[in-house]
C-alpha cells in the first residue's frame, strides 16, 4: 500500500511538468471540492426528482418565483464580502470573519424592510398566502446567506476537507428538510418555511462551530470595503440571474417557469459545481499576477480540453438522463442541451479570480455591470417575443459577452 502511495506522488510529480501547475495543491485540495460538488449535484438532483414528483408545475413554479424575490434581496447581506474576505483568511486574519458578519447583518435589515414592505403589499391586494411568505422571508433574510460565511472562511484556510463537510451537510439537511415538507404538503407556505428554517438553523450550527477554531482577532477593513464594492458591482448580475422566472412569469405563466427551470437549473448547479475559482483564488491571492500571467493564459488554454468535451457530451446525454429521471418535464431537454454551452465557458472564471486576486477594481466593476446590463435589457426584448427560447438567448449571448470582457481585462494586466 505505501509502495502504491509513493508511486502515485511520482506520478502527480511527473504530471507537473505537462500542466505547469502545483499538481500536488490540486489534487489534495481539489479531491475535496470536486467529490464535494459532486455530492451537492447529487443532492440537487435528488430534490429535483422529488420536486418533480411530488409538486403540481403551477406550484412548482410559484415557489420559484418566491425564491427567486427572496435570493435578490439577499444582495443587502453584502455576498461580496465572501470573496474578498477569502485573501484575508489566506493571510492569516482571521478576526475578518466576525467583522463581516456584523455587517452582513447590519445591512441585511434593509433586505428585511423590503421584504416587509412586500408583505404589506400582497396582503393588503388579498393575497394573504403571499403576504405571510414574506413575512416569514422578512424575518430571516439577515440570516439566511450571512452565517454561510463559515464556508469561505475555511476555503482561506485552504481546508477543503472541512468546507466540503460542512457545505454538503447543510445541503443534505435542507434537502431532507424539504422532502419532507414536499410528502407532507403542497401548500407554498409549509414548503418555503422548511427552506429557510432548516438553512439558516444548520448554517448557524456550523457558523457556531468554526467560531471555535479562529487562531486570532486580526481584522482587515480593506477585505469589508472591497466586499461592499464587489457587492455593488454584483448587484445587476443577481437582479439579472433571478429576473427571467419574474419575466416568465409575467408573460406565460407559473407551468412555463417550471419547464424552464427543469432545463437552467441543472446546468446552473453543474457551472457553480466546478471549483475553478474556490481552487485558484487562495493560491491567486498569494502571487503577483503580472509575473504569473504567462503561467495562468497557459492552464486557461488547458482548461478548455476538458470542459468542452464535457459540454458535448452532457448534451447528448440529456434525453436519457431526463426520460430516466425527470420524464415530466421533457419540454425541457431542448432548452437545456442549448445551454450546456456555458459549460464549455467555465474556464473564464479562472481569469476572473485572476482579477480579484490583482483587486481589478475598476475592471471588475465594468465586467459586473456591462453583461448583466445586457442580460436584462435582452430579457425584456427576447422573452414577450420568443418566450423560453428568448431566456435561453439572452443567457448564451450575455455568457459570450461577459467570456470576451475577462478576456480583454486579463490582457490589459
Amino acid at each position: 500500500m505505501h509502495k502504491l502511495k509513493h508511486k502515485f506522488q511520482e506520478l502527480i510529480v511527473w504530471s507537473e511538468k505537462y500542466t505547469g501547475t502545483n499538481m500536488s495543491y490540486v489534487v489534495g485540495g481539489g479531491f475535496w471540492l470536486i467529490a464535494g460538488k459532486i455530492a451537492l449535484l447529487l443532492i440537487s438532483f435528488v430534490l429535483m426528482v422529488g420536486f418533480a414528483n411530488l409538486l403540481p408545475r403551477e406550484t412548482y413554479g410559484k415557489y420559484q418565483y418566491l425564491i427567486a424575490i427572496i435570493s435578490v434581496l439577499s444582495i443587502f447581506t453584502l455576498p461580496g464580502i465572501h470573496t474578498s474576505m477569502v485573501k484575508s483568511i489566506a493571510q492569516g486574519k482571521e478576526g475578518t470573519m466576525s467583522l463581516a458578519m456584523r455587517e452582513k447583518l447590519k445591512w441585511g435589515l434593509l433586505g428585511s424592510f423590503f421584504a416587509l414592505l412586500l408583505a404589506i403589499w400582497y396582503s393588503l391586494r388579498g393575497n394573504q398566502a403571499l403576504g405571510a411568505v414574506f413575512l416569514l422571508g422578512a424575518f430571516f433574510l439577515p440570516l439566511l446567506e450571512s452565517f454561510q460565511i463559515y464556508l469561505y472562511f475555511w476555503n482561506g484556510r485552504k481546508r477543503f476537507d472541512v468546507q466540503t463537510k460542512y457545505e454538503v451537510f447543510s445541503a443534505a439537511m435542507v434537502a431532507l428538510a424539504l422532502l419532507i415538507a414536499l410528502y407532507i404538503s403542497n401548500d407554498l407556505l409549509i414548503i418555503v418555511s422548511a427552506f429557510l428554517l432548516s438553512h439558516t438553523f444548520v448554517d448557524w450550527l456550523l457558523y457556531r462551530k468554526t467560531l471555535k477554531h479562529v487562531a486570532n482577532d486580526e481584522q482587515d477593513q480593506r477585505a469589508i470595503s472591497f466586499g461592499k464594492h464587489l457587492t455593488v458591482m454584483g448587484v445587476l448580475s443577481v437582479a439579472a440571474t433571478h429576473i427571467d422566472k419574474l419575466l416568465l412569469w409575467k408573460f406565460l405563466g407559473a407551468a412555463e417557469v417550471a419547464i424552464y427551470a427543469f432545463a437552467q437549473l441543472p446546468i446552473h448547479r453543474i457551472v457553480t459545481a466546478i471549483p475553478i475559482t474556490s481552487l485558484a483564488l487562495p493560491k491567486l491571492g498569494k502571487q503577483n499576477i503580472k509575473e504569473k500571467k504567462p503561467d495562468i493564459m497557459k492552464k486557461f488554454y488547458k482548461l478548455f480540453f476538458v470542459f468542452l468535451p464535457l459540454a458535448l457530451l452532457l448534451a447528448l446525454a440529456a434525453p436519457l438522463i431526463y426520460k430516466i429521471l425527470l420524464p415530466q418535464y421533457l419540454e425541457s431537454v431542448i432548452y437545456f442541451q442549448a445551454l450546456s454551452l456555458m459549460i464549455a465557458l467555465a474556464p473564464f472564471s479562472f481569469l476572473n479570480a485572476a482579477l480579484i486576486a490583482d483587486m481589478r477594481q475598476k475592471d471588475l466593476y465594468v465586467i459586473n455591470t456591462a453583461s448583466p446590463f445586457l442580460k436584462i435589457a435582452l430579457f425584456f426584448a427576447l422573452i414577450p417575443f420568443f418566450g423560453i427560447w428568448g431566456v435561453t438567448a439572452s443567457l448564451l449571448i450575455s455568457q459570450i459577452f461577459i467570456s470576451c470582457l475577462t478576456l480583454f481585462y486579463f490582457r490589459k494586466l
